[in-house]
């Protein structure tokens, strides 16, 4: 009879996705950084390890304040998520000459953050579930697709890397927010992830 447990197996899939050579937070924090990176023009040019490790620092300072705020309502943590959209992208800005981050980039990787550290459960991340009722859906063209056939929510006009105005990408998350109004948006993308996913195989 195995003696292996679920969380052995999930252990090794974690191990086998995430990869962490040093905390499961900074595992997230690069796994969601390699969702983003391909539509960061340029960036091979300029990228260097000490540049890339100050940036991670400061996307984990900026989203540690969305998950441990106390937050007694959706527009007050969406006040904050603009915040450090907005700071991640000047921080970004600062470091790199030829590059430059949007909008929909520093979205991107804040809330695959947070959807990663999500994913991990509150027996690995302690607090998790705090704000995740709060937490916004990671906006990419797979979940647009798959939102659009669930809900007929219309895709944004432009792709999600090219989005530059904070009003734009929130109208996006509060027609999510309207039409799934009972359920948690981040657990509704999970499983239309997974749909996705499994409609491909």
């Amino acid at each position: 009879m195995s003696e292996l447990r679920p969380i052995d197996i999930e252990d090794f899939w974690i191990r086998v996705y995430l990869n962490p050579k040093e905390d499961l937070f900074s595992a997230c924090a690069d796994r969601a950084y390699r969702d983003l990176n391909r539509t960061l023009r340029g960036l091979r040019a300029e990228q260097t390890k000490t540049k890339y490790i100050e940036l991670r620092r400061r996307l984990m300072d900026l989203s540690n304040l969305l998950l441990v705020t106390g937050f007694n309502c959706q527009d007050s943590f969406d006040d904050v998520h603009k915040n450090a959209c907005q700071k991640l992208i000047r921080a970004f800005n600062r470091e790199y000459k030829f590059t430059k981050m949007t909008i929909g980039q520093a979205q991107k990787w804040i809330n695959m953050y947070l959807k990663y550290l999500f994913a991990l459960g509150e027996q690995r991340i302690l607090g998790i579930s705090k704000n995740s009722r709060y937490f916004h859906v990671p906006v990419d063209g797979v979940i647009q697709m798959e939102f659009e056939k669930d809900a007929q929510i219309s895709p944004l006009s432009m792709p999600w890397s090219k989005i530059d105005e904070y009003d734009t990408y929130l109208s996006y998350q509060k027609r999510i927010r309207q039409y799934y109004i009972n359920q948690i948006p981040l657990e509704v993308e999970l499983k239309l992830f997974n749909r996705a996913s499994s409609d491909k195989s």
